[in-house]
């Protein structure tokens, strides 16, 4: 049976994954791959829109698009270096849209409100929705961050070479007149290099997967937990907090978008070693 409720609630209360609901040939789609399918799609289609006749002057909706691919490679550099940026736009913008657009559609009347479901005391509760939040699937989040780190060491070889990223990472970054001083942080910055790497491997993969599914998970409980506070006056009592979720929605995608961009710029936008692109790749 396929009912409507008002929020994000089911029967069992608010699931922590998202619900399978067909496979093909095997593989196995869920309500968040949904979600996701669908912003991939209205995001392409608005670049399509905004540049099927581009202008030399654009206007509207390419004048829109221009202005956010701009402002955004343009922040990207002051952070990666123009090398890196001209390397890895593609990455870093379409990380900040992607996930942007994902955690808007998480919002939209009907996102984990219809599906199917089964009377609960007298009334009809939804038990599998149809979409649920992209970003509030583990699984997504933990594919973000490790594209991310094999882009990372991509970058920051392409950029340093294989020597000099373990130069920058467990080379002593100082000289002093002193032999003796010289040795001490040699085996200082060799021992802070071992937690670097600990950090890149481990700590990284851990904070980047987990600081956005638990932030965009957090919001659906809390507009879940709102609403069931008193469900007469329900509607009233979400509008804040749907407001309070428009910001975290732009705010965790745009954390996700710099946090990337600063550990990489960390390594490649030194004054140690050129910035310039010697091409386009």
């Amino acid at each position: 049976m396929i009912a409507f409720t008002p929020i994000f609630a089911t029967a069992d209360g608010l699931t922590k994954y998202p619900q399978p609901l067909f496979s093909i040939g095997g593989f196995v789609v869920n309500n968040s791959m949904l979600a996701a399918g669908i912003a991939t799609a209205v995001v392409i289609a608005v670049v399509q829109v905004a540049m099927r006749a581009p202008k030399l002057i654009p206007s509207g909706m390419q004048n829109f698009v221009e202005w956010l691919v701009e402002s955004l490679s343009d922040f990207t550099e002051d952070i990666t270096g123009r090398a890196t940026m001209q390397r890895g736009f593609w990455y870093f913008g379409g990380l900040f849209v992607f996930i942007f657009a994902e955690n808007i559609l998480a919002l939209l009347p009907g996102v984990g409100t219809i599906g199917y479901g089964q009377m609960v005391d007298g009334h009809f509760e939804v038990t599998q929705p149809f979409l649920r939040g992209a970003n509030a699937n583990v699984n997504l989040t933990a594919a973000y961050a490790t594209i991310f780190f094999f882009m990372w060491f991509y970058w920051t070889i392409r950029q340093l070479g294989v020597g000099g990223l373990l130069k920058h990472i467990f080379g002593s970054q100082v000289t002093f007149p002193s032999a003796f001083v010289n040795i001490l942080f040699i085996i200082i910055f060799f021992v802070v290099g071992w937690v670097e790497v600990f950090s890149v491997f481990i700590v990284r993969p851990i904070a980047f997967t987990f600081r956005l599914y638990g932030n965009i998970f957090g919001g659906e409980y809390l507009l879940d937990s709102v609403y069931h506070m008193n469900p007469s006056i329900g509607f009233i009592t979400l509008i804040p907090c749907y407001f309070y979720e428009l910001l975290v929605a732009f705010v965790q995608a745009f954390v996700f978008f710099v946090l990337t961009a600063v550990f990489t710029g960390i390594f490649t936008n030194s004054d140690d070693h050129p910035t310039e692109a010697k091409d386009g790749h």
